[in-house]
């Protein structure tokens, strides 16, 4: 059975950048959606400009929908899964897009023994400023519902393939180690950068004329980060258990970084070395990294020409 496209959406933070994302793909695709978010203001804004329907209390914004979203910030997707499941209909499929899992998952397991609902946890690996949603993907974790639970989740999901998403399957603990290395990581990473040279009392400006590719390449990407949601990015590292193990790895390593420096142990710098270009040499992107370099660093000189 596919799933009908006359069927009502809603979207909790529908005004919110991903919860435009969704309205307008899940408009697209025939949808009624309908958004419902805490500014008024923002909100009449957004669906006048997207053509979307709105609600102005959460019963009134799920009470008749097939589908709910929720597009809210980490630390309040929890309470909102909470005050939404009640007025939800039977054999509604609530599903959230929050970054991190397994508090939300564990909330699901109680809505589930509760209510008769379906409760999908999903992930887009993507922000707002997508265009297209071909080979992007989508990680989706599975809790359970109703006897209708898996027809609906196939549907659901069989829709993002058919734009050629990539569905990836996985449980809430494996998810948020692996985004503590994915997401929390090279966030941190790149707003270290940053940081450090803001130190030097050096302006980026300045500092750019001295630059080789390496520079300018890491320079643009940590740029790139952090005109990004400051909030998301703290809960990311800040509400995840896992990402203080990163920290903690990390800072071993840098201890022996130093070290190594320290002492101009060339061996040990070698292995170190080494070691990660092993690790790297299995990785399908690993052969073309040097190309796709270059590739980038065309596309920079062309915008500043």
């Amino acid at each position: 059975m596919k799933m009908k496209r006359s069927k009502q959406l809603t979207i909790i933070g529908g005004s919110g950048g991903m919860g435009q994302v969704f309205s307008k793909y899940f408009k697209t695709h025939g949808f009624e959606v309908i958004i419902f978010a805490r500014n008024r203001n923002k909100l009449r804004s957004v669906a006048k400009d997207l053509g979307v329907n709105i609600a102005t209390s959460l019963e009134e914004s799920v009470k008749g929908s097939d589908l709910v979203m929720i597009s809210v910030p980490i630390t309040s997707t929890i309470n909102v899964i909470k005050e939404t499941s009640p007025y939800l209909k039977k054999d509604a499929l609530l599903f959230d897009i929050s970054s991190l899992k397994a508090e939300v998952c564990d909330t699901y397991q109680q809505e589930i023994q509760k209510y008769p609902i379906n409760c999908l946890s999903l992930h887009p690996m993507f922000g707002p400023g997508i265009n297209d949603l071909k080979n992007y993907v989508m990680i989706a974790i599975k809790v359970g519902g109703t006897h209708n639970y898996e027809m609906l989740v196939r549907d659901l999901l069989d829709l993002f393939r058919s734009d050629g998403m990539i569905i990836e399957e996985t449980t809430p603990n494996i998810h948020d180690t692996k985004i503590a290395l994915t997401l929390g990581l090279p966030h941190m990473l790149n707003i270290f950068f940053l940081n450090v040279l803001r130190r030097s009392n050096e302006s980026l400006d300045k500092l750019t004329r001295f630059t080789g590719t390496t520079f300018l390449l890491q320079k643009v990407f940590a740029q790139s980060i952090i005109q990004r949601e400051m909030e998301m990015f703290g809960e990311i590292q800040m509400e995840n258990p896992q990402f203080l193990e990163v920290l903690d790895d990390l800072r071993s390593l840098l201890d022996e970084y130093k070290k190594i420096v320290e002492n101009k142990d060339k061996k040990k710098f070698y292995e170190l070395f080494t070691s990660a270009l092993h690790y790297s040499k299995n990785d399908p992107h690993f052969k073309g990294s040097y190309e796709y370099f270059y590739e980038f660093m065309e596309i920079l000189k062309k915008k500043k020409e």
